[in-house]
């Protein structure tokens, strides 16, 4: 109860003083101006009260009553002192009253302009905790400074005292000083409306769709004295236009803060431009009618002109309001005001699609942004995500995506407040997704089969040349050991001559075995791992050819076969391809596990020749090697300054 008591003395205060204000006030002129800036330390104090009685505590009904009460003390006590300077009474007290009126009156401004938005909606400083300090401070500096100014000027900031003498102000040799202050608190106030702005923006982006809309009619309301401001820069504009172009603001501040449930301002905004556009091309049109036909029958002024105008308005009106409202939802809703326009572009896109992943995280960026929810995803049955769009919010909903009538997966979305019709272009726009969500799991599938008939080919290799070299290699050879025992323990001639043509066979057949042992699996693989391997092939290809290769490999955990296989394939015929083709000093190859892949690169100074020649086939072989992993093959040549080929293969989620 104190909490309202107090606050109701400040608004009582803060009206009192406007009321003394407009009193104290003797010309019409400064009347005029002296009533509106009272109803807007009235409209403030009203709203600061209204706040603090139902939400007793809030920041931000504590800053407009501070703000109220120091602008209406203020204007009361310099409006009173003004009346007796001009009145003639030039004594010390007067002079003195004159000086804190004009203080306190541009604190209490300063207060509503700077401190507020800093506060709205939930009378809480946002940002963290450097970036509320910074703010805080700059908001101090600017209050110290302007007041500063206020109190040290050698006459008066009022233009109808400005010949009087201050008597707390500094010496007029000693002007500059006050000014000195003034620009310090103007640079200090455009930095702090710099942060608040940017905590207003941040409370847009992590806040639900509540705040958002209280934000909205407080950027709302300050767009007008925003718009004016260019006005009052004019010698015609008066105080009284600013004054009533601010009167919206601590209504906008009441709606937003008071109301649980608020109104759609975007459909305000919608609706005030389409009628307002709309009478003024009727008025636009009714002249042009009466004034054109007039003209050209040379009847000014006949009765059946009005009635003229009248038909043509009448037959002109509905097609300028479908018009204007198109266009309006077009300004406010995006191109998602037209659903029919939106899906069958959707239907298109899918019918053409080539890229599924590519398809499908383009739309939920598109339905994100055109339906301004703050994040959107799609996920497969398995509830993986396929696509996503922004951070999800603590309250998200979903729809099911079906394909052929059953269910392959959902469309989630948070962070927005749809109207009916947004809900229902999006039901419809997931009854199309769930095809390329269906077809996207059918690639997958058939992507995951290719990869694991692969690992399992080079798999079986590996087995194939580890059986073949190990056990039929030396058993082989054990076979080549005995004969020559054989021999030397047989005298005849013709045996002699049978076993060496037994030993012969024996040996061509170890000779097959080894080649086709090779052919399985490079052997350096399994003798040197890929790195020592990687650095015998550079070696071999370079040498005699004045090639320089540096290799930069590090040891690495086992590899899946299949990948060490095909990144050391790629590698040879890159190298193979630079020391042929591409007139290198030097050469270079990488390779580095990163996010879940192997990525190999190799690279080299030579021309820069990386297109595919006539009958050449290792571009091609490269390719086909990476990407039958589920990986891909970039090639970038630079005439004259090389050439760059980087295989990124992917290690598989059971790779140790």
């Amino acid at each position: 109860m104190s909490g309202r008591i107090g606050a109701a003395s400040a608004a009582l205060l803060g009206v009192a003083g406007a009321g003394v204000s407009v009193l104290a006030t003797p010309e019409p002129g400064d009347r005029t101006t002296a009533l509106a800036l009272a109803a807007v330390i009235c409209a403030y104090a009203g709203v600061g009260f209204l706040i603090a009685w139902r939400h007793p505590g809030h920041g931000v009904s504590r800053a407009i009553l501070l703000g109220a009460l120091l602008w209406g003390a203020g204007s009361a006590v310099l409006d009173v002192a003004v009346a007796r300077l001009l009145g003639g009474q030039n004594d010390l007290l007067t002079r003195l009253a004159a000086v804190l009126g004009d203080a306190s009156r541009g604190a209490g401004w300063l207060v509503l302009v700077l401190v507020l938005p800093l506060l709205f909606p939930d009378g809480r400083p946002a940002g963290t905790p450097q970036v509320r300090r910074v703010a805080w401070t700059t908001v101090a500096v600017a209050l110290g400074a302007f007041s500063s100014s206020a109190l040290l000027t050698p006459g008066s900031n009022d233009e109808r005292i400005s010949g009087m003498d201050n008597p707390i102000g500094l010496p007029r040799t000693w002007a500059a000083l006050p000014d000195l202050c003034a620009l310090v608190g103007l640079l200090a106030a455009v930095l702090a409306l710099g942060l608040a702005t940017a905590t207003l923006v941040q409370r847009w982006h992590r806040h639900d769709e509540l705040v958002r809309q209280q934000l909205l009619w407080f950027a709302l309301a300050f767009a007008c004295p925003l718009l004016l401001f260019p006005v009052g820069l004019l010698n015609e504009a008066s105080a009284w236009m600013f004054a009533a172009a601010t009167l919206p603001v601590p209504v906008a501040i009441a709606v937003a803060v008071t109301q649980h449930r608020l109104y759609d301002i975007q459909l305000v905004v919608n609706r005030s431009l389409t009628y307002g556009f709309l009478s003024l091309l009727i008025a636009a049109l009714y002249a042009l009618v009466v004034g054109g036909v007039g003209a050209m029958t040379r009847s000014r002024g006949a009765p059946w002109l009005p009635w003229v105008a009248a038909g043509v308005v009448a037959v002109s009106f509905a097609p300028l309001r479908n018009a204007l409202q198109q266009a309006a939802n077009r300004l406010t809703y995006g191109r998602w005001s037209q659903p029919a326009e939106i899906l069958a572009a959707t239907g298109r896109r899918l019918a053409d699609a080539t890229d599924v992943a590519g398809l499908l995280q383009t739309l939920t960026e598109e339905l994100a942004g055109g339906l301004g929810l703050g994040s959107v995803e799609v996920v497969d049955s398995l509830h993986r995500p396929l696509a996503r769009a922004g951070a999800p919010g603590a309250t998200v909903e979903q729809l099911p995506l079906t394909a052929y009538g059953t269910p392959v997966g959902m469309l989630r979305w948070s962070g927005g407040r749809l109207r009916e019709h947004d809900r229902a272009l999006l039901a419809d726009v997931a009854h199309q997704l769930g095809g390329v969500v269906h077809a996207a799991a059918l690639l997958d599938v058939v992507r995951t089969a290719q990869e694991r008939q692969v690992l399992g080919r080079e798999e079986e290799r590996r087995r194939l040349r580890r059986d073949l070299h190990d056990g039929l290699g030396p058993a082989l050879a054990a076979l080549t050991l005995h004969v020559d025992a054989l021999r030397n323990r047989l005298d005849s001639a013709d045996a002699d001559e049978e076993l060496l043509r037994l030993r012969s066979g024996i040996q061509g057949t170890v000779q097959d075995v080894r080649r086709i042992v090779e052919g399985l699996r490079p052997p350096a693989l399994d003798d040197l791992g890929l790195d020592g391997a990687l650095t015998q092939l550079a070696d071999r290809l370079a040498a005699g050819t004045g090639l320089v290769v540096q290799v930069d490999v590090p040891p690495a955990p086992e590899l899946p076969a299949a990948v060490e296989v095909a990144a050391y394939r790629v590698a040879q015929e890159a190298l193979t391809n630079v020391v042929r083709h591409a007139r290198a000093g030097r050469a270079c190859v990488r390779a580095r596990r990163t996010d879940g892949a192997l990525v190999v690169e190799v690279s080299d100074d030579g021309c820069g020749t990386g297109g595919p020649r006539e009958g050449g086939v290792g571009l091609t072989s490269m390719r086909e090697r990476a990407e039958e992993l589920g990986g891909r093959l970039e090639v970038v040549a630079e005439p004259g300054r090389g050439t760059r080929v980087r295989a990124r293969l992917p290690i598989g989620p059971g790779t140790r």
